[in-house]
């Protein structure tokens, strides 16, 4: 067996950085013929798009772009609180993994954090609704809008991180 060299690692790191320079060129030329087949296919479709309002009978391709519109509308979100002292906090579990545990432990460091705050318990509350959208809410939604009411609720606490 020869023995490693100086001479030898120094050829070694030339072989390492040609493959990563090879695997490199390998991407970035992917990722341009990915690109150039996207441009083709829209010239296409809108080359199909023009020849079908001309009148011809050839059918029409629509391209959908993957970046996506936005089709709901955004509303602001309501101030943060300065304090939480005197207002009144609804616990609501939105099935996530040990919300039964962690907004328990939650609404008890509060009342120690702001003894004036009043903690409805997730057990009191409506479990949080499916999303729903405002032209088409679900009937939970409905029912959670009015526990909220009901128990006076300034500030909502949902859900689990994990």
């Amino acid at each position: 067996m020869e023995p490693i060299t100086m001479r030898s690692f120094k050829q070694l790191r030339i072989l390492k950085s040609s493959h990563r320079a090879s695997v490199f060129r390998a991407v970035c030329l992917a990722g341009v013929i990915s690109l150039v087949l996207v441009v083709l296919s829209l010239s296409a479709a809108a080359q199909k798009s023009v020849a079908v309002q001309r009148g011809s009978a050839k059918p029409v391709y629509s391209v959908v772009s993957p970046i996506g519109e936005s089709t709901v509308k955004m509303i602001s979100m309501v101030p943060r609180r300065n304090t939480l002292a005197g207002q009144t906090v609804c616990m609501v579990s939105n099935r996530a993994f040990k919300a039964d545990v962690t907004l328990p432990a939650l609404g008890e460091q509060l009342r120690q954090l702001y003894p004036a705050v009043r903690v409805v318990s997730q057990t009191e509350m409506p479990l949080a609704p499916m999303p729903s959208t405002p032209d088409n809410p679900n009937k939970d939604s409905e029912n959670l809008r009015a526990a909220l009411k009901k128990h006076g609720c300034s500030v909502l606490v949902t859900g689990n991180g994990g």
